[in-house]
C-alpha cells in the first residue's frame, strides 16, 4: 500500500470513529432533553393490550358521572393498582374509624389503561439480582427489610384475591425459573443466594448447573445454569377492575370513578386545592398522585428525579411441541442475558395446560440499544426491533438444536404485541408519602390547614411487588393511622405501619435533594 492509500484508509477510519462519537453524543443530548421535558397527558390512542380485552365489568371501562363532582375530600389521579390500593385503604380505614370520607378518582383514559393494564402479569421479586445493590446503598439490615417487603406482596395479593373470590384475576403462586446465559451473572447470583439463605431463610431456592437445567427444563444448550424459587402471576387488569367494582358497590355514596377525565393542572385556593379537568374543576383537601411514569406532568420538579421508558409486551399462542407449553399456568420464567438484561414470561392457565404465553422484555434490542426508549411516554407506538425480538426468541430458548415437525401439532404464533410506559427513578426506588412544598404541583405550593398532596409512584418496572402495599400505606398515612396497631387481614400485614413499610421509600426533602435522574446512567 502506498503512502497515499495508507493516509486515505487511516483518515476514513478516523472519520468513521468521529461520526460514531458525534452520533452517540447526539443520542445522549436528545435523551437528556426528553427526560427534562417530561410527559404530557397520556396519548388517547394507545396500542391494544391483550389484558384489556374482554373486560369482566364492561360498564366500568368508560365510567363517568353525569356531572363531575364539584367537591370531594380526596382526589386520586390514576386508576391502576396503586390508585385502587389507596382507595381501598382509605375507605376501609375511614369505616374502621367511623370517619366518612368522599373520593373522586380521575383517569385520563379508559379505566386501568396505564402500566397496570399493560404489564407482564409477573408478581416476582428477584433478590439474587437486587439485594447487593440495596445493601450497598442502605446496609444489610435495611436491604433485608426492603427485599422482604417486596417478597410479601405474593402472600398478600394471593390471600386478598382468594378472600374476595377474584377467580377471574387468575392470581396464583408459581414456580419461577431464571435461565442464565452469562456465566459471570450466574456466578454472582449464586453467590448472593448463598448469603440470602442465612439473611432471608424464608426464601427457598434451588440452583441448577448447566446440564441439570437443560435436562429438567428442556432448554437450549446455551443455558449455563438456572435458579428456581416461588413467585406469582396474575391478570392485573381484572384484579384491579374487580376491586373498583367492589368499592363502587360497597361505598356508593363515598367514591366516584371518572374515566376520560384527565387532570390538566392544580391550583391552591386557601385551605383547599382545585384540580382542573376537561370536564370542569374539583375542589378537595387531598390529592393523591398515582400516575407512575406520568407523575411529572403535574409535578414538573420530578422530571429531574424520574423519567418514563417505553417497554414492550407480547401474547403468544404456545403451540403444542415446546417444553413450556403445558404447565397449567403454574410456572413463570426469566431469561437472563446479563446484568440488568432479561426477558420475563408467564403462562396463563388454559385447557390441557396450554394457556397463552405472556412474554415481555427486549429492553436493549431497539436501534439505539434501549436509549431511544427512555424519556418516551408514547404508548401508541411499538419499536419494530424489540417486537421482532420478542416474536422470535422462544424457539431459540426452549428448543433443542433441531426439532422435526410432527404431524398434527400446532405451531406457536404471535397473537398481540403492545407497549406500555414504566417509570424509572434516580435511585431505583418508588416515591411514597406526603409531598414537600418543593415538589408540589405548579401554582399549588403548600395549601393551608391539613390539606396536602401525596404520591405513590415510580416503580421501575416492578409495580407488582411494590404498588399494592405502597398504595395501602399511603391510605393509612392520609387517615392519620400510621402509628395505630391495626389487625392483619387479607392483603394487609397488620401492626403499625413502619413495622412493615420501609421508610427508605418515603420521598422527604432530604431524599428529593439527593436524587438525580441522570444517576440512572450508573445503573443501566
Amino acid at each position: 500500500m502506498g503512502l497515499l492509500g495508507f493516509i486515505q484508509k487511516s483518515w476514513k477510519t478516523l472519520r468513521q470513529a468521529i461520526k460514531a462519537l458525534l452520533d452517540l453524543n447526539g443520542t445522549f443530548e436528545a435523551l437528556i432533553t426528553r427526560i427534562h421535558q417530561g410527559p404530557s397527558l397520556p396519548c388517547p390512542n394507545p396500542t391494544t393490550s391483550y389484558w384489556l380485552e374482554d373486560p369482566p365489568f364492561p360498564e366500568l371501562v368508560n365510567i363517568q358521572s353525569e356531572k363531575l363532582p364539584e367537591s370531594t375530600d380526596i382526589v386520586i389521579i390514576g386508576s391502576g393498582i396503586t390508585a385502587a390500593a389507596a382507595a381501598h385503604s382509605l375507605l376501609d380505614e375511614s369505616s374502621r374509624k367511623g370517619q366518612p370520607i368522599t373520593i373522586t378518582v380521575l383517569e385520563a383514559r379508559d379505566i386501568c389503561s396505564g402500566a397496570t393494564g399493560r404489564n407482564g402479569g409477573h408478581m416476582k421479586c428477584s433478590p439474587h439480582e437486587t439485594f447487593e445493590r440495596l445493601e450497598t446503598k442502605f446496609g444489610t439490615e435495611r436491604a433485608v427489610a426492603l427485599t422482604r417487603f417486596q417478597l410479601s406482596h405474593l402472600q398478600h395479593l394471593t390471600e386478598f384475591c382468594e378472600s374476595k373470590g377474584y377467580q377471574k384475576a387468575e392470581c396464583r403462586k408459581v414456580e419461577t425459573v431464571d435461565l442464565f446465559f452469562d456465566q459471570k451473572t450466574f456466578d454472582q447470583a449464586c453467590h448472593t443466594l448463598s448469603r440470602l439463605r442465612t439473611l432471608l431463610p424464608e426464601l427457598e431456592a434451588r440452583i441448577l448447573q448447566a446440564e441439570q437445567a437443560r435436562q429438567e427444563f428442556a432448554v437450549s444448550g446455551q443455558v449455563i445454569g438456572a435458579i428456581t424459587y416461588q413467585a406469582g402471576a396474575l391478570w392485573p387488569y381484572r384484579f384491579v377492575t374487580s376491586l373498583w367494582n367492589d368499592l363502587l358497590h360497597d361505598y356508593p355514596k363515598h367514591i366516584t370513578v371518572e374515566t376520560n377525565t384527565p387532570a390538566s393542572s392544580i391550583d391552591k385556593q386557601g385551605t383547599t386545592y382545585k384540580v382542573h379537568t376537561n370536564r370542569g374543576a374539583v375542589k378537595c383537601k387531598h390529592i393523591v398522585h398515582a400516575t407512575n411514569a406520568w407523575m411529572g406532568h403535574l409535578l414538573p420538579q420530578l422530571n429531574k428525579k424520574a423519567t418514563g421508558m417505553r417497554a414492550h409486551m407480547s401474547a403468544q399462542n404456545p403451540g403444542d411441541q415446546h417444553s413450556y407449553a403445558n404447565f397449567h399456568g403454574d410456572r413463570s420464567w426469566s431469561i437472563i442475558h446479563g446484568p440488568d438484561d432479561f426477558d420475563y414470561m408467564t403462562q396463563r392457565p388454559g385447557p390441557n395446560g396450554t394457556g397463552d404465553i405472556m412474554l415481555g422484555g427486549g429492553a436493549f434490542r431497539s436501534k439505539n440499544h434501549g436509549l431511544d426508549q427512555i424519556g418516551v411516554w408514547d404508548d401508541s407506538r411499538r419499536d419494530m426491533f424489540t417486537s421482532a425480538y420478542l416474536a422470535g426468541i422462544l424457539p431459540i430458548i426452549f428448543s433443542q438444536e433441531k426439532q422435526q415437525r410432527q404431524a398434527g401439532t400446532h405451531s406457536r404464533y404471535l397473537q398481540q404485541h403492545w407497549s406500555g410506559i414504566i417509570s424509572l427513578t434516580g435511585d431505583s426506588l418508588p416515591f411514597v408519602g406526603k409531598l414537600d412544598s418543593c415538589v408540589c404541583a405548579q401554582n399549588s405550593g403548600d395549601a393551608q390547614g391539613d390539606a396536602a398532596e401525596w404520591i405513590a409512584a415510580g416503580y421501575n418496572g416492578e409495580g407488582m411487588v411494590f404498588a399494592w402495599l405502597c398504595g395501602t400505606a399511603l391510605g393509612l398515612v392520609i387517615m392519620g393511622s400510621e402509628h395505630e396497631d391495626i389487625p392483619a387481614s387479607p392483603g394487609f400485614p397488620g401492626g403499625t405501619l413502619y413495622e412493615w413499610f420501609p421508610k427508605e421509600l418515603l420521598l422527604d426533602r432530604e431524599r428529593f435533594n439527593r436524587i438525580d435522574v441522570l444517576d440512572l446512567a450508573d445503573q443501566l
